[in-house]
């Protein structure tokens, strides 16, 4: 006697089984492009503050230099000048220095508006960086006067004592907390 197996047709998936793939990558690419975001909006914020670290410690070994050659008055020279003069090779992303904000920047990019005389960052992870002005896109520094307020009248004038610069951001800012908490 001869008998059959039955056996089941082994030609692909079916339907139900291509769904429930299709659900699991979805899912998975789901998480993978969130911490994709996070990650880079953790990179775009290291990035930035390491510049404004690079910066400030330019502007300290200018303090130290003129400390050294007994020449602290000669600081004033450095308030509201550009930082990234400062700098021995400046960044590829500064585009350099304009009268008010350039056309079109490229976003994560650096420039010094001399108007203001500010040097400013535009963000580029914007829905992730605010600040108290308002100006969601950018993060504005100056370099400020460390100073003994000997007319107390909360600036820095004639008759106060010079005793450093500093590299101050204009307004608050802040990056969300909520795009870069570790998981």
């Amino acid at each position: 006697m001869h008998t059959k197996k039955k056996t089941r047709n082994a030609h692909g998936f079916s339907l139900l089984e291509l769904l429930v793939v299709i659900i699991i990558i979805s899912t998975l690419l789901g998480f993978a492009i969130e911490k994709l975001l996070k990650l880079q909006v953790q990179a775009e914020r290291s990035t930035m503050e390491a510049m404004i670290g690079t910066l400030q410690s330019a502007i300290a070994l200018t303090i130290s230099e003129h400390i050294a050659k007994d020449r602290i008055p000669e600081l004033r020279n450095y308030l509201n000048s550009n930082p990234m003069a400062l700098l021995s090779n400046t960044p590829i992303n500064y585009l350099g220095s304009y009268d008010t904000s350039p056309a079109n920047p490229e976003p994560a990019s650096w420039w010094f508006e001399q108007k203001n005389h500010e040097l400013v960052y535009f963000v580029l992870n914007n829905d992730y960086f605010s600040t108290d002005s308002g100006q969601s896109r950018h993060a504005k520094f100056k370099i400020t006067a460390v100073y003994d307020d000997n007319n107390t009248n909360g600036q820095f004038d004639r008759g106060d004592t010079l005793k450093g610069i500093r590299l101050k951001p204009v307004t608050k800012y802040q990056w969300s907390n909520n795009s870069i908490e570790a998981n």
